[in-house]
């Protein structure tokens, strides 16, 4: 018993190219996503599985009812082979152990995708993604193309893979030219192809295949002038942001780890018996920096009145400053050359703070059975700082390639353009010694120094372990560093309420700071918990952030019991801020600054209010086309031309309302158009006979009275949409 097959449909290979090509567009968008070509392969062999199985299907005279069921058939089977690289059964036949890793990976393998830095490896569970976006649409698209006489429908699974792929790509599309533009020209190209067969009935048009040089630069003219309007709408205007799923999906929870601040009295000495003081416990070595290298521990981002913490997502307009998932390679630039740093972990390092070195580009654990723990180390691009919780354990040593940034900053560099109100605000309750110790100072960064001058000259360090200075105790909260330490009678901390302290005063009077902790590595590389301090960074005009070093705002002098109280922090009533001269005295020249300092002048883009104007112009595109056309028809000469095309002009109108036009006669189509049936015999013999009649003029009187009959039946739409209506100018004569 044989099989019985059905030959595909003509223009089936116009079909399928056309799924190739707008799947091809679709997932272009992933290029930025992920790193390396393997996703490529993968998403090529879908698009091939996905044809060859609606093919096979359709030549066995199975209807679309039966093939868009079945598609998820072949996406079972071979996803384990192609995608995750399973080696299954005999010759890649899928075992049970391998379908459930296909239906799990595809449950789970978008949130993976979206929670790691990119660019993403390709391999594992996320290569599931451009596998079944090229497989499953692809599949669906041909078979409805293959066994349906609706123009657009095959579009609808490609859009939803479009969108798809943008949702999982990045804030800005890989190519706003090519997947907005591009998409829609292809889709309306193959739609108009598809509505012309349609309309040829079903045994097709052989005609179609050939297109004159007329219609192919007109339809060309409309395309054009409709995806270069389209750029403008596909297009986000400034200051807007895309919706994509990585921005959507929570966050990292980062704000109630522990933070090195918090626990800053464990690095430093408190006597015998605590068991948790690291202060001179060998933390770890690092192999590949040199003396004088600052290694970053934590970055605290955010105020709560309460502490600093490392927040996640901290602003709105910025998808770096996320604490993401850490591929084999970083999208994480940095001004300068790679450097490869080691990192030895000598004693169990219980904060789940991971120690780096300027802009992280790759990490890996450097013995393979760490490795296991790579997936759940987070990285955040914004502070160059990593967490892993359960922290570091010994022998659990790490490699990372960084490019070390630039941290001096001086009085004259001039600080970012916009303050963090959320920290102003925070910080009001320290109004006064911020207004009070920046008197003088001729700039916001003066303004900075001066403040870190009077708190370094004024306070006292203690760490608060040994006999009457345990009265001074840690902490970060609104009364420990105001009552308790800038209006206090004896201003006393230790690293962690100076460093606290100085950022908050930093963002009152609208400098951005925040807090980092971390170490200066010394000759033999070796960081004890002694060596650990807190720091401000201090965001310039160019967008990076430099480095308030802890000695230039700190005072190292120990405090004395019988020391006089400090006096109130106050404003002197004649210096107070809305009495100040607007300018008492020259501005001071600045010098020019080294290239690491300098600011970033943002290139001016160039305005879109002109594309806007192409969309009238694409309107109207399509209507002046007519006009010419019915100017150049009534003027063909001989006169038995104007005859024909009056007749032809009278028939683009009618398919322009919407008026089915029977291909026959021109006898058959005036009755199907409810015309007088002389004008049909009258461009008959104005056509046929041999001699030329005088003048066409008044054929064209009554051509013109029966368009107006045909517009005046016709619906208040279809009025307002028939001079837009392009199919007319594409129709072959």
């Amino acid at each position: 018993m044989s099989t019985r097959t059905r030959p595909l449909p003509p223009y089936a290979a116009v079909d399928v190219l056309a799924v190739v090509v707008l799947t091809a567009i679709a997932l272009a968008g992933f290029a930025d996503t992920f790193a390396g070509v393997r996703w490529v392969v993968v998403a090529a062999a879908g698009v091939a599985i996905g044809l060859a199985w609606t093919l096979l299907l359709t030549g066995l005279r199975l209807g679309r009812g039966v093939v868009i069921p079945l598609v998820p058939v072949p996406y079972l089977l071979t996803a384990g082979v192609v995608a995750l690289g399973s080696s299954g059964l005999f010759l890649g036949v899928p075992d049970i152990e391998t379908i459930n890793d296909v239906a799990i990976g595809t449950v789970e393998s978008w949130r993976i995708l979206v929670e790691t830095a990119p660019r993403v490896d390709s391999r594992g569970a996320v290569l599931l993604i451009p596998y079944a976006l090229a497989l499953l649409p692809a599949a669906i698209s041909s078979a409805i193309a293959l066994r349906s006489r609706r123009a657009a429908l095959p579009l609808v699974p490609l859009v939803a893979a479009l969108v798809l792929a943008l949702v999982l790509g990045m804030t800005d599309p890989f190519s706003t030219l090519l997947q907005g533009v591009g998409f829609g020209a292809v889709a309306l190209a193959w739609t108009a192809h598809r509505g012309l067969r349609v309309e040829a009935g079903p045994a097709g048009d052989p005609s179609l295949g050939g297109v004159s040089g007329r219609r192919l630069l007109v339809g060309l003219a409309v395309l054009g002038l409709v995806a270069v309007a389209s750029y403008a709408v596909v297009d986000l205007p400034e200051g807007e942001r895309r919706a994509v799923l990585r921005e959507a999906v929570t966050p990292y929870d980062s704000a109630y780890l522990e933070t090195p601040l918090s626990a800053f009295r464990r690095f430093r000495d408190q006597g015998p018996g605590v068991y948790t003081n690291l202060a001179e416990r060998k933390l770890f070595r690092v192999r590949g920096a040199g003396p004088g290298t600052r290694v970053r521990v934590a970055v605290l981002d955010r105020y709560d009145g309460t502490r600093w913490y490392a927040d996640d997502d901290t602003s709105p307009d910025d998808f770096t400053d996320r604490f993401l998932r850490v591929p084999s390679r970083l999208d994480n630039p940095g001004r300068g050359e790679e450097e490869l740093y080691t990192f030895f972990v000598r004693s169990t390092w219980d904060l789940p703070w991971v120690p780096t070195i300027g802009a992280v580009q790759s990490f890996e654990f450097y013995d393979d059975y760490a490795s296991d723990r790579l997936p759940d180390l987070r990285y955040n691009r914004a502070t160059d700082t990593a967490v892993l919780p359960g922290g570091l354990h010994v022998k659990e040593d790490y490699v990372l390639t960084a490019v070390p940034t630039p941290d001096r900053l001086t009085v004259r560099m001039k600080p970012f353009r916009r303050p963090d109100t959320t920290l102003q605000d925070a910080a009001a309750f320290l109004d006064v010694p911020a207004r009070a110790w920046s008197l003088g100072a001729r700039t916001p960064m003066g303004e900075v120094f001066r403040i870190a001058d009077r708190l370094r000259e004024r306070g006292r360090y203690s760490n608060g372990a040994f006999g009457w200075e345990t009265r001074f105790e840690p902490g970060q909260d609104e009364d420990r560093l105001d009552e308790g330490f800038v209006n206090a009678p004896m201003m006393v901390g230790n690293d962690e309420q100076y460093a606290a302290t100085m950022a908050l005063l930093a963002n009152r009077v609208g400098v951005p700071a925040r807090v980092a902790v971390g170490a200066v590595l010394g000759r033999n590389g070796v960081i004890k918990g002694k060596h650990l301090d807190a720091w401000v960074e201090i965001r310039v005009a160019n967008g990076s952030w430099r480095v308030l070093p802890t000695r230039a705002f700190m005072g190292r002098r120990p405090p004395k019991r019988n020391s006089a109280p400090l006096p109130e922090v106050r404003l002197p009533s004649s210096q107070r801020p809305t009495d100040r001269p607007q300018q008492q005295e020259p501005e001071v020249r600045e010098e020019p600054e080294t290239p690491e300092s300098q600011d970033e002048v943002a290139d001016e883009p160039l305005p879109r209010w002109p594309l806007l104007l192409l969309v009238p112009l694409a309107l109207g595109v399509v209507p002046l086309l007519k006009v010419l056309r019915r100017r150049r028809r009534r003027a063909a000469s001989p006169p038995s031309l104007a005859y024909l095309g009056g007749w032809d002009e009278l028939v683009d109108t009618a398919g322009d309302l919407g008026v089915p036009v029977p291909r026959g006669t021109r006898t058959a189509q005036a009755v199907a158009l409810g015309v007088p049936p002389g004008l049909a015999r009258d461009a008959d013999v104005a056509t046929f006979s041999p001699g030329e009649p005088d003048t066409a003029a008044a054929f064209w009187a009554l051509v013109d009275e029966s368009r107006s009959g045909l517009r005046s039946s016709a619906s208040p739409v279809r009025r307002m949409l028939a001079p837009l209506d392009p199919r007319s100018l594409l129709r072959r004569r």
